[in-house]
């Protein structure tokens, strides 16, 4: 649930300084979703699909990185990919939500699979 735009950061570290992407699910009043690199520009895909986020359901944002460096992110079971990028320089260690969302993640590191996988 959501009172404003998805906004999810990340990083290969803590410090605030190594975010290299932001992801940006139903912003401008749920009107668009990108992602953006560190210098705030669009990376890769831009989507126009609005209505994408519920201000009454929760929900699920799918972002996966393949080892290949390709990030996608997926709203599953209506739209996938939602956006996609080159991302080689990111080696996700760190995941930040916008602080006045509710949110919980499963990280998935199974060597066997082709995608790192975050489930916001």
């Amino acid at each position: 649930m959501t009172a404003s735009d998805a906004s999810i950061k990340l990083s290969n570290g803590r410090d605030a300084e190594m975010v290299l992407y932001t992801i940006v699910v139903g912003g401008s009043s749920n009107t668009f979703s990108q992602i953006q690199n560190a210098t705030g520009n669009k990376a890769g895909m831009y989507s126009n699909r609005t209505g994408i986020l519920s201000p009454l359901w929760p929900t699920p944002i799918e972002v996966r990185q393949k080892y290949n460096g390709e990030l996608s992110v997926a709203i599953p079971g209506v739209v996938d990919p939602l956006l996609r990028t080159d991302a080689p320089d990111l080696d996700m260690k760190s995941l930040c939500l916008n602080n006045l969302s509710e949110g919980r993640w499963f990280y998935n590191c199974n060597e066997d699979d082709v995608h790192t996988y975050l489930y916001c």
